[in-house]
């Protein structure tokens, strides 16, 4: 990880209910900006004046932009997709709400539209922390889990690290995970993508993993992205750091994806092709229920992971 220079400043952007907070870089005109509001949202990301993220700049992009299509959310308490939003534990059913019933699942968890708050700024050290008290609000995820998010800015990355705390008394299943789109200045297909994984898994007409994994080497050396349709969870390998790198010729610019604790790439380009998401998660799909990546999560002591985004 990059060492932290010592020139940030933090700015408060209102539009309605949602807040923007914005923390640049003055040295190195860097700056990344999230919404506490829709689950401490990364909102955007800018190197050397080059927007990174696809991100919102005002109340209307917030609602048209951020909220209906996931950009930047946090996922939790599972990424992705529940297949019917229904799971069990033990003999004991749960019923999750379904969000996107074209296919009948529950998507993307549960907080990508709570509010966080605040609980540090630091403006030495180019440091925002947020919190939020998940307490079994709903019926389908009836547990007490504490969410931190640390989110720090270098000279050209934004390093983000989470902590879950359960505060139950008993092992409950989670998932996490991140939803951020990248921007392109043109097509993304002109765009040149490396992931350091050569097996995704088969999908059903829900887009619920089958359990059959296919091989694909056409990504593990850096390649153009072309026409390639994406809408895929990628394993990577455990001990890999570095998951994926997103290449942009015109600009000359090199985005590394690093992560501790999210083993598994989820990657989906949408039907304008404008930009690409490559989310980083603990866990495949519909991990509730088949349990590939699934944490169960102790009492008292906090699970970390950590993702970077960096510029090159």
């Amino acid at each position: 990880m990059d060492n932290v220079d010592t020139f940030f400043k933090l700015s408060t952007h209102i539009y309605g209910q949602y807040s923007i907070l914005q923390f640049s870089h003055i040295k190195y005109n860097t700056h990344f900006s999230i919404i506490p509001e829709l689950g401490g949202a990364i909102n955007n990301f800018s190197v050397n004046g080059e927007q990174i993220l696809v991100g919102a700049n005002n109340l209307y992009e917030i609602q048209n932009q951020t909220i209906k299509a996931f950009a930047g959310a946090q996922l939790f308490p599972f990424p992705n997709r529940i297949k019917n939003g229904k799971f069990k534990i033990g003999i004991k059913d749960f019923q999750l709400p379904v969000n996107e019933p074209l296919l009948n699942n529950s998507l993307h968890g549960l907080i990508y539209n709570k509010a966080f708050n605040v609980v540090l700024v630091d403006e030495n050290k180019g440091v925002i922390k947020l919190r939020y008290e998940y307490k079994k609000e709903n019926n389908g995820y009836p547990f007490h889990v504490q969410i931190e998010n640390s989110y720090q800015l270098t000279k050209n990355a934004l390093i983000i690290k989470t902590s879950l705390l359960n505060k139950g008394n008993a092992s409950i299943p989670v998932g996490h995970g991140w939803h951020p789109y990248f921007k392109s200045t043109q097509n993304i297909g002109k765009s040149k993508l490396q992931i350091y994984s050569n097996e995704y898994f088969e999908l059903d007409r829900q887009f619920i993993p089958t359990g059959k994994k296919i091989k694909d080497n056409t990504f593990l050396k850096v390649h153009q992205i072309g026409t390639t349709k994406f809408d895929q969870c990628y394993e990577i390998e455990p001990s890999k750091d570095l998951i994926a790198k997103l290449i942009n010729p015109q600009k000359k610019l090199t985005i590394s994806l690093l992560a501790k604790g999210y083993p598994y790439l989820q990657i989906y380009i949408p039907p304008n092709r404008d930009c690409i998401a490559l989310e980083p998660q603990t866990a495949l799909p519909d991990t509730f229920n088949n349990k590939i990546g699934c944490i169960e999560l102790s009492p008292v002591e906090p699970h970390h992971f950590i993702f970077e985004i960096r510029v090159d």
